[in-house]
Order: C-alpha cells, then sequence, then structure tokens
C-alpha cells in the first residue's frame, strides 16, 4: 500500500489533478455497460480507493445496476443497492459479467436493502453477495 487514494487503471498511484483529468474522461472511465429486461449494468473505474487505505489492495472500479425508470424491487429495496468493488480491470470485467447473470437469473426480486457500511469481498459470486448483504 502506498498511501495514495488515487490510481489510474493499472493500479497505479496518481496524483488529485491527473486522477481528476482521467476521471473526466468518459472513455477512460467506462469499463462495461449492458442492458437486461430494462436495467442498465454499469462498470466503471473509480480512481479513487473506496477502500480507503485500509486493504491490500486499493478498491477502484465499481459495478452497479440501476433500474429503468424508477422501478423497486419487491421489497421497496433500490436495485442500485447492487454494487460490487474490484481492485483490479480484469476482476471488474468478470464482477461485471457476475451482475449480468444475476439480473438475467431474476434475483431483482429478492434484493434486501443494505446498510452503507455493510461490506463483502469483491470475489464473492451475486449468489454470496446477496446472501453476505441480507445478513
Amino acid at each position: 500500500m502506498t498511501g495514495s487514494l488515487y490510481y489510474d487503471r493499472k493500479g497505479e498511484p496518481l496524483d488529485v489533478h491527473h486522477w481528476a483529468d482521467l476521471f473526466g474522461d468518459d472513455g477512460y472511465r467506462t469499463i462495461a455497460q449492458h442492458w437486461a429486461r430494462g436495467w442498465m449494468i454499469s462498470t466503471i473505474w473509480l480512481g479513487l480507493d473506496h477502500g480507503f487505505g485500509h486493504g491490500h489492495m486499493p478498491l477502484i472500479f465499481e459495478t452497479m445496476i440501476f433500474p429503468p425508470g424508477d422501478a423497486a424491487s419487491k421489497d421497496g429495496a433500490w436495485a442500485e443497492e447492487y454494487q460490487e468493488r474490484y481492485s483490479t480491470e480484469e476482476a471488474a470485467h468478470a464482477g461485471h459479467d457476475r451482475a449480468i447473470a444475476w439480473l438475467a437469473e431474476g434475483s431483482v426480486m429478492t434484493w434486501r436493502r443494505i446498510s452503507p457500511a455493510r461490506s463483502c469481498p469483491a470475489a464473492a459470486t451475486a449468489t454470496g453477495m446477496a446472501a453476505c448483504r441480507a445478513s
């Protein structure tokens, strides 16, 4: 761990000004976007370590699912609470594929509201993520 909070897509430390330039570039920031059943699955490079220096590797990529319009799951939780964070671009692509599969399985209907402080391992499967967050 270098003590930096900002990293490029290869995991190399950046100063805040270079990070801001890269973050403003949609082509650099976007890893993948897909739509399934009207829902958007989005995976992006954040560049800012969302582990805030407390982990072995910086968490600089994120996958989220956004509902069509103002749709909510059966229990009222918003699906954009589906969120996974990753340390590498390779893990981010794999996580994006898991999110697509999770949504295709219809798992949106079993989602539970999570606490913003609840954290689950980025390497967990979609099923494992749902179980982890529901606990």
